[in-house]
């Protein structure tokens, strides 16, 4: 399952990368250029890197060349943190203006630094050969609060995306951008897809605590579903928002 779900997500990545770094570099001399254009290109190109990690294959060949266990569930964790904080960076740039846009972009960079200090010596003190960061393994302590600390981040950033999205989806359809508008709305849903992915991992983990959880066979099988459709919708929802702005430059342009 992992395997298919995470390898269609990293090539549906490769794709986003290419066009919104193409756009970025497209935009770079003009005088209006914003944070959000190379935020973009930087969440979908560090997505594809996290989500190819996830990618089973992928994953023993890495922690065979690093000789490293857990390397890259390290690694895609990593992006996943890097990747959200990118996306809150961008939507910030578009939707506050320029005199609170700096501190809310610094108040950003902390608190995904924050996790990140938080989860690498959970990481450190808890790896072993015998043990995966996954739920699988929620028996060891270490494991419960590394992956409560990067679902807590996952699901606070992915609510303030799809806050933001929502927000712009309005703004767009009242200006007449409707394929702005319809990406916007797609990555919205996509947001509470990855809220989803987090109360779903987070939740069996909280039960199993509890000495209750639900069956592991079925979070297994919801949470990379949940996590591959958030991954897809997301970047299908900017890539439509920044296409559908250039289609209708164009047409604009090609009226006059």
């Amino acid at each position: 399952m992992d395997g298919i779900v995470f390898g269609l997500c990293a090539l549906i990545g490769l794709a986003g990368t290419v066009l919104s770094a193409r756009e970025a570099w497209r935009q770079r001399d003009r005088s209006d250029y914003r944070v959000a254009r190379f935020t973009r290109a930087v969440a979908i190109g560090i997505c594809t890197v996290g989500v190819t990690l996830a990618v089973p294959a992928i994953e023993d060949v890495i922690e065979s060349a690093t000789g490293m266990n857990n390397a890259a569930k390290l690694g895609a964790h990593i992006c996943a943190v890097v990747w959200c904080g990118s996306l809150q960076l961008m939507l910030v740039d578009w939707s506050y203006n320029h005199e609170v846009l700096k501190a809310s972009l610094y108040a950003r960079v902390a608190f995904a630094a924050c996790v990140l200090a938080a989860m690498l010596p959970l990481f450190v003190g808890t790896t072993n050969e015998t043990v995966e960061f996954t739920t699988e393994f929620a028996t060891v302590p270490g494991v419960t609060v590394y992956l409560m600390v990067y679902l807590a981040y996952v699901a606070i950033t992915c609510g303030e995306i799809a806050f933001l999205c929502t927000g712009m989806t309005l703004v767009a359809r009242r200006a007449g951008h409707a394929w702005t508008a319809r990406g916007l709305a797609l990555s919205s849903i996509s947001a509470l897809l990855g809220v989803a992915y987090a109360a779903s991992k987070g939740s069996y983990l909280v039960t199993h605590y509890l000495g209750h959880p639900w069956p592991l066979r079925y979070e297994e099988i919801i949470s990379p579903l949940l996590a591959g459709l958030a991954v897809i919708s997301l970047i299908t929802g900017l890539t439509m928002a920044m296409v559908g702005r250039r289609l209708a430059s164009r047409v604009a342009a090609s009226a006059i």
